[in-house]
């Protein structure tokens, strides 16, 4: 064998462990997701509560939340549920026997603009949020934003049923 032939038969070698190791990844990825346990979403009333301490709300303040919470998650449900399709997808045409790799590139952009819708809806539930606030109320809210989205240890929100008034750990809805 000739020093370039060589050469190429190594980077061929690299290039198919890597593509290997790639969708290895994917699938360990993908069971593991699968073996989670779902867990019971943290009833309405728990956030509106948690948000009316945090930020004061007044009664009117807190309906309107109330409404817009469920709207909100109404719309986040079905991105969700159109991403897991997607996902679902792209791992049948990985178990195929041959990969499209066009239809691949298809899902991934859809995926992607799921992502992004899925941004923007929560990019509009804040904003619509922050329209109904004081000031006050509104530096709150980003903080709890803030906190929320850097997955800070400072704020923590009510999980499942609670007795008493202490307070649980939690993700929120934005999570």
């Amino acid at each position: 064998m000739n020093k370039s032939r060589k050469i190429w038969m190594w980077i061929a070698l690299i290039l198919l462990a890597t593509n290997l190791s790639t969708i290895g990844s994917f699938w360990y990825h993908t069971y593991q997701e699968k073996k989670e346990v779902v867990k019971p979403e943290m009833p309405v009333e728990y956030r509106i509560r948690f948000l009316k301490d945090q930020l004061g709300l007044n009664e009117e303040q807190k309906n309107y939340f109330k409404s817009l919470n469920r709207d909100y998650n109404r719309n986040a449900n079905q991105i969700m549920l159109s991403l897991n399709a997607l996902r679902q997808e792209m791992l049948e045409h990985l178990g195929e026997e041959t990969c499209d790799s066009v239809r691949m590139k298809e899902i991934a952009n859809e995926i992607g603009k799921k992502h992004e819708e899925l941004k923007l809806a929560t990019v509009q539930f804040y904003l619509d949020m922050k329209g109904q606030l004081n000031k006050e109320q509104q530096t709150k809210l980003y903080d709890l934003f803030s906190s929320l989205i850097q997955k800070s240890e400072e704020v923590k929100t009510p999980r499942g049923k609670r007795k008493g008034r202490g307070e649980g750990k939690g993700h929120g809805p934005w999570h």
